[in-house]
């Protein structure tokens, strides 16, 4: 998937709010949701899909060496608080030698990225707060539902679904068909990526029909142009079978494909 990918989901969000402006507190409030996306969503959720959360549980099931912890006083051994020193001090043991060393980096970049999400939020009003609080919620569901790998699926929400929800959040309130775009072009992200290369072949251009379908009883003159927009992109995935990187060269197409639908809007 493109870097600049929900970024460009969040703008194309703002503009199917149809209430974008050319003002400087327009330009402001664009350019926090973009900092929310990016230096907030984006940080928390390259950390933890990045890291290999599932080994670092696995090894702490088995994990035997203990820390020193000072005894609480009046504890017999055998007690639930003898047994709760032992466990901090296995706690403390694991962080040391896992934890800290494999994962430190990430969660110091979560911590920052979670304040940094709250801080913007706040400016941005009470839609976004809540908005950061389900996409915190649907990483950890990712995490725990794909267990030792993300799936595309899941990032393709995370990454194109919700920052065109928080583009639309920050300029009016949500509509049912923005909505529907931001499904039809999460699903063209949705495998990307994948080693099924059927599948991504499929998506791609799916979602874009849907799209198009979607747009076709409300803005029917758009759709030729969203088909033309399609042809080359069509093209490039027909092409060489193993180049893995067709959806970045055609990326272009798509992102205009994505404005264009969502002003036409």
């Amino acid at each position: 998937m493109a870097w600049s990918a929900p970024l460009w989901a969040t703008l194309c969000g703002a503009v199917a709010s149809g209430r974008l402006t050319l003002t400087l507190p327009a330009a402001i409030r664009l350019l926090l949701v973009l900092l929310l996306v990016e230096a907030g969503w984006g940080t928390m959720w390259n950390a933890l899909a990045t890291t290999d959360w599932a080994t670092l549980l696995r090894r702490w099931r088995n994990w035997n060496a203990e820390d020193h912890c000072p005894a609480l006083p009046y504890v017999r051994p055998g007690s639930p608080g003898e047994r709760a020193t032992r466990w901090l001090g296995r706690a403390l043991s694991w962080a040391r030698t896992l934890l800290l060393p494999i994962a430190g980096h990430a969660l110091g970049a979560i911590a920052g990225g979670v304040m940094l999400s709250l801080a913007v939020a706040t400016a941005l009003g009470t839609d976004h707060l809540l908005l950061t609080a389900a996409t915190v919620a649907l990483m950890q569901i990712a995490l725990f539902a794909s267990r030792r790998e993300v799936g595309t699926g899941w990032d393709s929400v995370l990454r194109i679904g919700l920052p065109w929800l928080a583009g639309h959040l920050a300029f009016g309130p949500p509509l049912l068909e923005s909505l529907a775009l931001a499904a039809a072009f999460t699903v063209t992200f949705a495998a990307v990526g994948s080693e099924r290369q059927t599948l991504e072949r499929t998506l791609w251009p799916a979602g874009q029909v849907a799209a198009m379908v979607f747009l076709l009883p409300r803005q029917p003159v758009a759709v030729p142009f969203l088909f033309l927009l399609l042809i080359p992109q069509l093209l490039m995935a027909a092409g060489d079978a193993p180049n893995r990187h067709w959806t970045r060269q055609a990326w272009p197409w798509l992102a205009a494909a994505m404005l264009l639908a969502a002003w036409v809007l």
